[in-house]
């Protein structure tokens, strides 16, 4: 049996600073254990992750926090094993984003949608947000999750080539193992150099001074 870590997003799965803590924390908890062959991500009950805590974000006006995140997601991009996610439920904005992040991605086929929502709530993605969407996404993909904010059930999520595949409940961590063993054992330098440089235009900016403001366009800025 590989040696597993596993990290499960509470409740909505919303991101303020404590929950993305935990799940930085993770990640580096698996980084230092050097037998971990794989790190799965998953949520509990209807939802995976519902992204960011709108509540934190009203009640604090923290404007940097949405780039903090993506540094988050960057370490995902690189880790020196491969990042599974089992969308257990509901993938919505930052938690569809996680998705997009990690190498294998497993859809509950019964329930849960992905979506990037920006659309119906006339918002649009920061600086470092597109890049990781419109890099991960083909552009059929961007056409009915970004730019129509399509709910994507897991079937639709599979034929947009969004994940890589469905399975009941029960069997996400199975179906997720399944897809991630041809990566799982290989040299840790070499891997997490190669995924480096696969991602490297998404790390990059992400680790950038650019700021991370909404893009907008100029008629409408």
């Amino acid at each position: 049996m590989p040696h597993i870590h596993r990290h499960v997003f509470s409740g909505e799965g919303r991101f303020n600073p404590e929950t993305l803590g935990h799940l930085d924390e993770a990640i580096t908890n698996a980084i230092e254990d050097d037998e971990c062959q794989v790190l799965m991500l998953a949520g509990e009950g209807k939802n995976f992750s519902q992204g960011l805590d709108l509540d934190y974000l009203m009640a604090s006006g923290d404007k940097e926090f949405t780039e903090l995140c993506m540094r988050v997601l960057a370490r995902l991009l690189e880790a020196p094993f491969p990042i599974v996610s089992l969308v257990t439920g509901h993938a919505f904005g930052l938690g569809a984003m996680i998705v997009l992040a990690s190498d294998y991605s497993v859809m509950r086929e019964d329930r849960g949608f992905f979506c990037l929502p920006e659309v119906d709530l006339s918002m649009t993605l920061t600086v470092r947000m597109n890049e990781l969407v419109c890099s991960k996404l083909n552009p059929k993909a961007i056409r009915a999750a970004l730019l129509t904010g399509e709910r994507l059930t897991a079937d639709r999520a599979l034929a947009l080539e969004v994940i890589d595949a469905t399975a009941p409940l029960e069997q996400l961590e199975e179906e997720g193992l399944k897809l991630a063993s041809a990566m799982m054992g290989k040299n840790r330098r070499s891997l997490a150099g190669l995924k480096r440089g696969f991602n490297q235009p998404i790390i990059e900016l992400i680790e950038s001074d650019e700021p991370d403001g909404p893009i907008t366009s100029p008629g409408f800025a």
